[in-house]
């Protein structure tokens, strides 16, 4: 009796456990009937287009052989397989793949517009893979119900990312272009809500293009922008050309009155190519205006940015609201830098402030100015470190503004090979300043140097009253001799 029961309990065993119910379509097929069963799989043959919202069973799993599904459709825990083309569909719900495919939904022709589905992917899935191709952003985001509506201007944007734990990896030649003057990708929570960010979100191998092509200036239209992440990292992405910043750590427009609602924490930026376009009319290849735990590491930026705007890399709090603590830029290479602050640039003014920054490693060339820092309160900037950055002799190598006072400086290790006429650090008052082993020309050490300057200027006012004093001599005695 026991070994019947036994033998009873895996017969049941083995059929609960048997593979999932197969259906197939038809051409004709009525997808509301077809689509019934729960846990079942269905193989798609044949293409079929609808306008009514189709509601997909749970836990099913849809096969793609050689079909294709073109309208709104609620998923429900599904999975997709096979050569999937959902080209034309409106997705939402659930879907388990750990990785869904750009290509099942985006055109990738370089004329369709891809952002509506880009949008769609990222509510639906955690994962995003695309694969190469052009994919062209015209649509813009709509963040109804996710923000103020006071706040709508400051989200202008083709993509949005509101939820924790996304990733977008790209292949290269994966491509996202636009020409249209708003932002390409934003990055934020709800203001007002510091302690619940959203969390993990990484940004791999994307190329950024925008067709900017210098008719008009968009200061804030950035590419990618970012406003209260906690855990970010942007890595090995190209940016061809932009209308404000490659990428911006932004903010909602804090104030004295509202107190800091938008901090971004644990950022990494690290191997991407910044480059803008030849016409040099975009704002910064990087901002840093909100950000505590920022590394900036192992790019490349070039031909950026307007003569009146900062330069490569601006660290610039707008207020004494915001935060900029803990900011390290290193081993980052400059090219062709025009903007009125520097290749790197650190401005505290309206009373914003900076603890730890760090600039190490840099190598700036063939740019209007390397090394920019303007400290206007007193008390707002402290632990600054300039280490071991290289300046080519084509860029003037650093400027120190203000009149404010900090501490705990150190300015060691760098290479000047252009002279400077400029003592550091300028008349920014620092205690505890440490000042070494920089390479400077002979002349520019010794014009540059306060002490010196006492003893150069010293010289010059001797030769030149002696050349004085000796014409006047000369020209007294040949005058006695005439007569």
């Amino acid at each position: 009796m026991l070994l019947r029961f036994l033998l009873w309990l895996i017969a049941v065993s083995v059929s609960l456990c048997g593979e999932a119910k197969t259906i197939f379509d038809s051409s004709e097929a009525d997808l509301t009937r077809l689509f019934k069963d729960n846990r079942t799989r269905y193989v798609l043959r044949y293409p079929h287009i609808f306008t009514d919202t189709l509601k997909l069973p749970v836990d099913c799993e849809l096969l793609f052989e050689g079909g294709a599904l073109s309208g709104p459709i609620v998923f429900n825990g599904t999975k997709l397989s096979g050569n999937v083309n959902l080209k034309g569909a409106s997705i939402k719900g659930n879907i388990r793949n750990k990785t869904f495919e750009a290509d099942w939904l985006c055109y990738r022709d370089g004329k369709t517009d891809d952002a509506k589905n880009i949008n769609e992917m990222i509510i639906v899935c955690n994962i995003i893979h695309f694969s190469k191709g052009l994919y062209r952003l015209k649509s813009k985001f709509n963040p109804t119900g996710i923000v103020d509506k006071t706040l709508y201007s400051q989200i202008q944007t083709h993509i949005g990312i509101n939820k924790s734990d996304v990733k977008l990896v790209g292949d290269e030649g994966a491509e996202l272009i636009t020409d249209v003057p708003i932002g390409t990708l934003f990055v934020f929570s709800k203001p007002n809500q510091i302690e619940n960010s959203i969390k993990n979100i990484e940004i791999t191998g994307l190329t950024f293009t925008v067709h900017n092509d210098g008719k008009e200036f968009h200061e804030y239209m950035h590419t990618v922008k970012c406003m209260g992440v906690n855990g970010m990292t942007i890595k090995n992405c190209r940016f061809n050309d932009f209308w404000g910043d490659a990428i911006c750590l932004s903010h909602y427009g804090d104030d004295l009155k509202t107190g800091e609602r938008t901090r971004n924490q644990n950022v990494k930026i690290l191997g991407n190519a910044i480059v803008g376009g030849n016409c040099h009319n975009n704002r910064n290849g990087i901002s840093v205006i909100n950000g505590k735990n920022v590394l900036i590491k192992g790019n490349i930026i070039r031909n950026t940015s307007r003569e009146d705007m900062p330069g490569g890399i601006d660290i610039e709090p707008n207020n004494a609201v915001y935060t900029i603590e803990n900011i390290q830029i290193l081993k980052n290479r400059f090219e062709g830098i025009l903007g009125n602050g520097g290749a790197i640039s650190v401005c505290m003014f309206n009373g914003g402030s900076g603890h730890r920054i760090y600039i190490e490693g840099n190598h700036i060339r063939n740019s209007k100015k390397g090394i920019y820092i303007y400290i206007k309160t007193e008390n707002t900037t402290d632990n600054l470190t300039i280490k071991d950055n290289y300046i080519a002799d084509d860029t003037y190598p650093y400027e120190f503004v203000g009149q404010g006072k900090s501490e705990n400086w150190t300015i060691c290790g760098n290479t000047f090979e252009r002279p400077c006429f400029q003592n550091i650090p300028g008349n920014i008052k620092v205690r505890n300043l440490v000042v070494k082993n920089n390479k400077k020309p002979l002349i520019a050490w010794i014009i540059g140097h306060y002490y010196f300057q006492i003893v150069f200027c010293t010289i010059l006012l001797a030769l030149i009253a002696s050349i004085v004093l000796r014409r006047f001599v000369v020209q007294k005695y040949e005058t006695r001799i005439a007569f």
